[in-house]
């Protein structure tokens, strides 16, 4: 797909600002990646300036994996600034069932918020679905069709909606897109589902011109993830080796090698497209 080769091109060109407010374990990581990838991270937390924060951004992601009170509270700020400028709001809902601040928090943003693109693994979104917890931890798994389960989940909070796994799915309640790759690896490094959530607010950034759809652009990140994570893979010993190439190959990844044939597989509400 060429364009979505241009869109990764004009993000080396642009470095868009993506604005976290986000879990600090993965704090670091996140904002080497982005900065590997071609963006400009920006990790403002508190909530007396988090408006002021993301006025100057081209994208706002917004993650509960360490999440307190005063965080939702400046999440709920930035992002209602963030939509009154059009600027595209990501939420990773990390552990989402795990309790009851956990639950009460991203209710709160999906309500007061409502996300542009909702980004987590398959226990995750279910659980927003008001399915059962089927997580261990913030890694949780559940079996079951992901693919119904992004589109319906979609349809339901009119937000894109990105499971992370080990196949990805990615729908806007029309379309969906199926993405294979990657390596397992990657469960096995702290950071990378998270920064799975950050890499599609940047491929989201209110600054990129166009024409395809938020879909294929969160599809397009979590592409470029997986093609970096085989790439690393190959090149490691293990996961802590993998985790300096995954850098490297972000960093290295050009435009050109961003292809999507062989990973990508399309369907809809009414079946294949």
């Amino acid at each position: 797909m060429n364009e979505l080769r241009h869109l990764l091109q004009e993000i080396r060109n642009q470095k868009p600002l993506v604005h976290h407010i986000t879990n600090q374990v993965t704090m670091n990581f996140l904002a080497n990646g982005i900065l590997a990838s071609g963006g400009s991270p920006m990790m403002a937390h508190h909530y007396e300036e988090a408006e002021e924060a993301v006025m100057a951004a081209d994208a706002l992601v917004l993650n509960i994996g360490t999440i307190d009170p005063s965080l939702v509270k400046a999440m709920v700020i930035a992002g209602k600034k963030a939509k009154q400028l059009g600027v595209p709001v990501i939420l990773d809902p990390v552990g989402a069932g795990l309790s009851r601040l956990r639950k009460d928090a991203v209710q709160e943003l999906v309500e007061q918020v409502s996300p542009d693109v909702i980004s987590g693994n398959a226990a995750e979104i279910a659980f927003l679905m008001e399915g059962e917890w089927g997580g261990k931890g913030v890694d949780g798994d559940l079996s079951g069709n992901h693919e119904e389960l992004a589109l319906h989940a979609a349809a339901k909070f009119g937000s894109v909606i990105a499971i992370t796994g080990e196949r990805d799915v990615v729908s806007d309640g029309k379309e969906r897109i199926t993405i294979t790759g990657g390596h397992e690896i990657l469960s096995y490094v702290t950071g990378t589902g998270c920064f799975s959530t950050s890499l599609i607010g940047l491929f989201l950034a209110k600054s990129l011109e166009t024409s395809l759809s938020s879909c294929q652009r969160a599809a397009g990140a979590l592409s470029m993830l997986g093609i970096c994570a085989e790439r690393a893979q190959a090149v490691s010993a293990g996961p802590g080796s993998f985790q300096t190439a995954l850098l490297d190959e972000l960093f290295r990844l050009k435009p050109e090698d961003l292809k999507t044939a062989g990973r990508w597989s399309l369907g809809g509400i009414q079946g294949g497209k």
